[in-house]
């Protein structure tokens, strides 16, 4: 490896370590053992339709760095899918939809990626406007810790 390869690895992880560090202490817990691989890029190599995945069976998540979104955003987005997964149960969901369809918007995603949307937003230090709508982000901020 060289020092330029070092120097961008290190600040890569302790970039990552400090987003990690924002999540409620649950939601730190769901990526616990993950590896987390960074691809160049628009899409992801694999898959030239998505810009993220979470494969659970090899505890890794893989994100590219998309021109519309930064890579932090798209690493929320994707630990985002696993809060949905495994915090958001039925009731959760119910008030999601609520403050979902509170909102005027002309997004085409479904429920479940605008809520990760709306979690990367949250959490992310770059916002993305399309998805800084105040219901949204009560909802998040009130999941539970």
């Amino acid at each position: 490896m060289d020092f330029k390869t070092f120097l961008n690895e290190s600040e890569e992880n302790s970039d990552l370590k400090a987003t990690l560090r924002k999540l409620p202490e649950n939601h730190r817990k769901l990526v616990a053992g993950y590896q987390f691989k960074f691809q160049p890029g628009n899409t992801l190599k694999q898959d030239k339709n998505s810009i993220g995945e979470i494969d659970e069976e090899k505890k890794i998540i893989t994100v590219c760095a998309p021109w519309n979104y930064g890579r932090q955003f798209t690493l929320l987005h994707e630990i985002g899918h696993l809060v949905w997964k495994y915090i958001m149960d039925e009731g959760l969901r119910d008030k999601w939809k609520k403050a979902y369809n509170s909102v005027k918007h002309k997004q085409s995603q479904g429920m479940q990626e605008i809520f990760c949307m709306s979690y990367a937003n949250y959490y992310a230090k770059n916002k993305v406007e399309i998805h800084n709508h105040k219901e949204w982000l009560d909802f998040i901020k009130n999941l539970p810790r």
